[in-house]
C-alpha cells in the first residue's frame, strides 16, 4: 500500500489462485487500485470474476449481482466491518472474540447508518451470544432481532440479512423451519456460498437428520478445502454417526488448519478416542501434543486431561490436575455444566472417601441452586444437579431433575444436545439404582445417531453399576461394531 500526505493513495493487490489438492499454481495477477471505497470494491469483484474464469464457472446472474454489490461507500465503516468479521470467526468459544466482533460492528453502523450487511452480521453476533450460553437474556435476543430487521429494511433482498434472521430463529428459538426458510431465500442468490451451506447443514444436525447435514457439509468443504471450521463440523457429524476413521480424519485436518484452536484436541481425544474407540491411550497422546502449540492451560484440555487420568485409574493425578484448574467450573458448553465441585466428588467416590465425596457434591448442589434460581429452564443444570443429588442419595430429587432437564430439551426438539441429557438422566437413573431405566435410555440413544457409544459404556465408571446385569451385558453386544 502506498500512501500521500492527504491519507489517499493505491494498493497493490496479487491474488493467486492454488489448487488445494497438490498445491498447483493456476493463476495470479498484479491489481492495483486507488485507495478509496468504489475502487476498491470494483477490484474485488473483478478479482472474483477473474477467479471464476480461470476455474471454468458459470456464474448465474443472482451471483453475479452479489459479486457487484457494494455495502458501503464508507471506507471507515467498512474497516471496522472486517475487523468485526475476523473477530466473529477466530473462536465461536472465545466470549470475548465475539464481543469485540460486536464492538466492530457497532462501529460500523454508526459510521454508516445505511450498512445493511454490518447490522446483518450484528445481528449474527448477538445471536451466538446467546447460542453459547455467554448471555442467555431475553435482550440479547432482542439486539439480534433489532438488528437484522433494520438490515432487512435497508435491504428486504439482501442475502446475508436472510441468513442473520435464520440464525437468529435457529440459535434464539429452536424454529428449524424458519431458518431453513430464509436460508432458501438467500441461497438462490449465493448457491454455492460455504457459510450457508454449512447453516443448514447445523440446522439439519439439530433436527436429528445426521446424513442430510452430512452431504452439505461434504459439500461446503469441497467448496472450501482449507477452512478448519467445516473440516471440523465435518468431524462433529462423523462422530454422531459413529465413524471414528472419518471423524478422526477430519479432526487432523482440522488441526492441520487450525492448530490453535483447543476444542478441535478435545474433540478428538475424548469424543472419538475415548468415546467411539475406547482408547484412553491414544487420547492422552493427542493432550500430549497440546504442550507444542501453547494450549496446556486452555480449560477444554484441562477437562480432557481430568477424563484421561480418571479412565485409566489414576485418580489422584486426576485430582491433581483438577486441583490446577482456576475456575469453580471445569466444563461449560451447550452441550453440558460441570462444576469443579461435582467432578472432585466422583473422583474422591472412585477412591472410596466417602466423606470427601459427599462434601463436594454437597457444594456442587448449592452452586447448582443457584444456578437455577437465576436460569430455571437451563437444561444443563439441572442435569448437573440431578447428578448431583443422586450422589447425595436423594433418589426422588436426583430423577426430578433429571426428567425435567430431558423435557426442557427433548432429542424431539434438539437432537444433538437433548441426546446429552437423556445420557445424563440414564447415569442417574444407574446411580439410584433403577437399572432397567437406566438401560432403556441408553438404548435409546445407541438406537439414533448421538455420541453414545458401546466402547464408551464399557470403560467409563459411571456404568460401573450396570457391569453385570445381563440386559446391559446384551445391549453392549447388540450395538458392538
Amino acid at each position: 500500500t502506498d500512501r500521500t500526505s492527504d491519507g489517499g493513495g493505491q494498493v497493490r493487490i496479487t491474488p493467486q489462485l492454488i489448487r488445494a489438492s497438490d498445491d498447483t499454481h493456476l493463476w495470479s495477477e498484479i491489481y492495483t487500485a486507488d485507495l478509496v471505497p468504489g475502487e476498491i470494491f470494483r477490484i474485488q469483484t473483478q478479482i472474483a470474476e477473474r477467479i471464476t474464469q480461470s476455474m471454468d464457472v458459470l456464474l448465474l446472474e443472482p451471483e453475479r449481482q452479489v459479486l457487484a454489490a457494494q455495502p458501503t461507500d464508507n471506507q471507515e465503516a467498512y474497516d471496522y466491518f472486517l475487523r468485526g468479521n475476523d473477530y466473529r470467526r477466530r473462536s465461536f468459544r472465545s466470549e470475548q472474540d465475539i464481543q469485540i466482533a460486536i464492538q466492530m460492528y457497532q462501529k460500523a453502523v454508526e459510521s454508516d447508518p445505511d450498512f445493511a450487511l454490518a447490522y446483518a452480521f450484528l445481528s449474527q453476533a448477538h445471536s451466538s451470544m446467546w447460542w453459547y450460553f455467554f448471555d442467555r437474556t431475553e435482550a440479547r435476543l432482542a439486539m439480534a432481532k433489532e438488528a437484522v430487521d433494520k438490515a432487512l429494511r435497508l435491504d428486504p433482498d439482501l442475502p446475508g440479512a436472510h441468513v442473520a434472521l435464520g440464525y437468529y430463529y435457529y440459535h434464539g428459538h429452536l424454529e428449524y423451519d424458519r431458518a431453513l426458510a430464509e436460508f432458501a431465500i438467500a441461497r438462490k442468490s449465493q448457491p454455492n456460498n460455504v457459510s450457508l451451506l454449512s447453516g443448514i447443514a447445523f440446522v439439519q444436525r439439530r433436527q436429528g437428520k445426521m446424513v442430510q447435514a452430512l452431504a452439505n457439509l461434504i459439500k461446503a468443504s469441497e467448496l472450501d478445502p482449507r477452512s478448519a471450521d467445516v473440516a471440523g463440523q465435518l468431524a462433529y457429524t462423523y462422530i454422531l454417526l459413529r465413524n471414528p476413521v472419518e471423524a478422526a480424519r477430519q479432526l487432523e485436518r482440522a488441526i492441520f488448519l487450525g492448530p490453535d484452536v483447543a476444542v478441535y484436541y478435545f474433540v478428538k481425544a475424548i469424543w472419538v478416542h475415548v468415546r467411539l474407540e475406547g482408547d484412553a491411550e491414544r487420547a492422552r497422546a493427542v493432550l500430549a501434543e497440546v504442550r507444542t502449540v501453547g494450549l496446556a492451560e486452555d480449560p477444554d484440555i484441562a477437562a480432557a486431561w481430568v477424563a484421561v487420568e480418571m479412565l485409566q485409574g489414576d485418580y489422584q493425578a486426576a485430582l491433581d490436575r483438577l486441583a490446577l484448574v482456576s475456575s469453580d467450573v471445569l466444563m461449560d458448553s451447550q452441550f453440558e455444566y460441570e462444576p469443579k465441585a461435582k467432578a472432585s466428588a466422583q473422583l474422591y467416590g472412585l477412591m472410596g472417601n466417602r466423606q470427601r465425596e459427599q462434601a463436594y457434591y454437597d457444594s456442587a448442589r448449592s452452586m447448582l441452586e443457584t444456578r437455577i434460581q437465576e436460569h430455571p429452564d437451563d437444561d444443563r443444570f439441572r442435569s448437573a444437579l440431578g447428578i448431583a443429588y443422586a450422589g447425595l442419595g436423594r433418589k426422588e430429587d436426583a430423577i426430578r431433575e433429571g426428567e425435567l432437564a430431558v423435557e426442557l430439551l427433548p432429542m424431539s426438539k434438539e437432537a444433538w444436545r437433548g441426546a446429552h441429557r437423556v445420557e445424563d438422566l440414564a447415569r442417574i437413573y444407574a446411580m439410584v439404582g433403577e437399572y432397567d431405566a437406566a438401560i432403556d435410555r441408553l438404548e435409546s440413544l445407541l438406537a439414533v445417531p448421538s455420541i453414545t457409544a458401546v466402547p464408551m459404556l464399557r470403560i467409563d465408571p459411571v456404568w460401573d453399576p450396570l457391569r453385570d446385569n445381563p440386559r446391559f451385558q446384551a445391549l453392549l453386544a447388540k450395538y458392538e461394531n
